[in-house]
């Protein structure tokens, strides 16, 4: 259970504003600023102040004992189901991953995990880059593989790999095999995950840094998975720009052809991150090592 004074300082540093942190805590503003105070003197110095116009920001040892918080949070909602299991069942590992990596690579990753700890249980969850951290941080997960940003104040982190993106089409497709520039892919239709999913960020990067946008293609169509969109352009209906992993085996046996375009790349690099100083660290490093050996 995280006690309730950093309980509030975590709320303050998400709020920024002492009104709102009482409403979300349904406590009365002066404990909130009570606890605040309370841990400035029992650690001894200041945890926020305000700039000049009147936002509140935190202090470099505010930004410490916040990263030391968050850890406390996702550890005690993570310990507390393995207090409440049943005598001598099998601990869990609780794992998230960003959607393509989840429905592609992780697969394998958890049978080979599963082959060397045959009684261990395993949860897999699907989400977006920063919604994987978020859980992380609330405790519905203890790692996680992700293509974002791990600050290392917060997490402990390690590249697992660095992934292309490729365009593909089906065999059938005009531009199948070929070399072209970027502007004659504007003849196709272009298919993509929904927005607000890490896939179409990728994308929209890739069109900025080429000064195109999507109202550019002959149409397009905006779809929920990777699994539908990769269906999409089997049955030659548009292009899509995947990771290589995503596609890899479908290039392989011929389902999917890559299109080359002439100075054309686009690398994104894949962490495994945790909560920087967890106690589920150990567990963490066995999947990790894991992971290694199938990479």
């Amino acid at each position: 259970m995280l006690d309730l004074k950093l309980a509030t300082f975590l709320s303050l540093c998400e709020t920024r504003n002492y009104t709102q942190t009482a409403s979300l805590l349904n406590i009365t503003q002066p404990a909130v600023s009570q606890h605040i105070k309370y841990l400035e003197k029992y650690y001894k110095t200041k945890l926020f102040y305000y700039d000049e116009k009147r936002r509140l920001h935190l202090t470099e040892k505010g930004k410490l004992l916040r990263s030391f918080a968050q850890t406390i949070r996702s550890d005690s909602a993570l310990i507390l189901e393995e207090m409440m299991a049943p005598p001598k069942e099998n601990s869990e590992l609780k794992l998230g991953t960003v959607t393509t990596a989840g429905e592609s690579l992780v697969p394998h990753m958890i049978a080979e995990y599963l082959k060397k700890y045959p009684n261990q249980k395993v949860s897999l969850y699907l989400g977006e880059a920063d919604e994987l951290l978020t859980w992380l941080q609330e405790g519905r997960i203890q790692c996680c593989i992700t293509d974002a940003y791990c600050p290392s104040s917060t997490y402990e982190s390690e590249e697992l790999f660095e992934m292309e993106t490729v365009c593909v089409c089906s065999p059938q497709h005009p531009l199948a095999g070929h070399t072209v520039d970027f502007q004659e892919l504007n003849d196709y239709r272009l298919i993509f995950r929904e927005n607000d999913t890490n896939s179409h960020r990728n994308l929209m990067h890739i069109l900025h840094e080429h000064n195109q946008e999507l109202g550019n293609f002959h149409s397009y169509v905006e779809i929920g998975t990777i699994n539908a969109v990769k269906k999409l352009v089997m049955e030659n209906i548009g292009i899509s720009f995947i990771y290589r992993f995503v596609v890899q085996e479908n290039l392989d046996n011929g389902t999917l052809e890559q299109i080359y375009i002439r100075g054309f790349s686009s690398r994104n690099a894949f962490s495994f991150a945790w909560m920087k100083d967890s106690f589920f660290t150990s567990g963490n490093l066995k999947f990790l090592k894991v992971c290694k050996s199938v990479l």
